[in-house]
């Protein structure tokens, strides 16, 4: 699949927000946010959590929560905060937008939710 970035706000629990460009990244579990990002929307890491780094390398990193929107749709959802990098759109947040990946047309597109 082809990489693509969208445009999505992030905040934090104090209110501080900012507008960032979100590699859509399916591999990856939750948003990514690096670690000067977090500083500015003042994120409150909860916890540590292992990961698994796309070189097969392991960290532990901090999770916290975070506010995500895109496209008018604002969901509370998961991130981890690495050292530094891009900032990431994970498979999780997707899901919780109920939003899927067209590699074709490198874009997102709704997806209707299902119940069991």
């Amino acid at each position: 699949m082809g990489l693509f970035s969208v445009s999505g706000r992030l905040t934090g629990p104090t209110g501080r927000s900012d507008t960032v460009e979100l590699l859509v990244d399916t591999g990856a579990t939750f948003v990514v946010v690096p670690q000067a990002l977090a500083e500015r929307l003042e994120l409150r890491p909860a916890r540590q959590h292992p990961v698994q780094m796309a070189d097969g390398r392991e960290e532990v990193l901090p999770v916290a929560e975070v506010r995500l929107t895109l496209d008018g749709q604002e969901v509370p959802t998961l991130c981890f905060i690495s050292p530094g990098g891009t900032p990431l759109l994970g498979a999780l947040a997707l899901e919780s937008l109920l939003l899927s990946v067209d590699p074709v047309r490198k874009r997102l597109v709704p997806v209707k939710g299902f119940i069991g």
